[in-house]
């Protein structure tokens, strides 16, 4: 398994505006946006935040998610993908492209299996506010 990486200038996945931010639930199966939803630009490359290993290239329910795991127990999920160009097994390295946008990227974190606030643990909670809740990641 990787070591977790300290990121100090990850890789924006992709360029665009934050349209529904994080919402950690209550319980495991309680309400909640677990990731942030990021308005693109469609078809937009998906490029990977950090270095991993992806573990995951499918469908649920009909949407397309890539999902890498970055090491120590943390893993980014990427999806509404309109395509991937990855492989389970893969390593990647920041800035690999993964796949391509449709008009929404969806970008969620886990760390130990709880969903965490992906723009801080990326580092990209210092974005540029265009409007109440809205940041520009890239």
């Amino acid at each position: 398994m990787l070591a977790l990486l300290t990121v100090t200038a990850p890789v924006p996945p992709v360029n665009g505006t934050v349209v529904d931010g994080f919402r950690a639930p209550a319980c495991q199966r309680c309400v909640g946006h677990r990731g942030v939803t990021i308005a693109t630009a469609a078809p937009s490359p998906v490029r990977a935040a950090t270095s991993g290993i992806i573990v995951f290239v499918g469908q649920v329910a009909r949407v397309l998610y890539v999902v890498e795991d970055i090491g120590q127990g943390a893993k980014i999920t990427y999806g509404r993908l309109q395509g991937a160009s990855v492989a389970f097994g893969q390593v990647v390295a920041a800035g690999d492209v993964l796949g391509v946008s449709g008009p929404e990227l969806y970008l969620g974190v886990r760390v130990g299996g709880r969903y965490v606030d992906p723009l801080r643990f990326l580092g990209f909670a210092r974005g540029h506010l265009v409007g109440p809740g809205s940041v520009i990641v890239g």
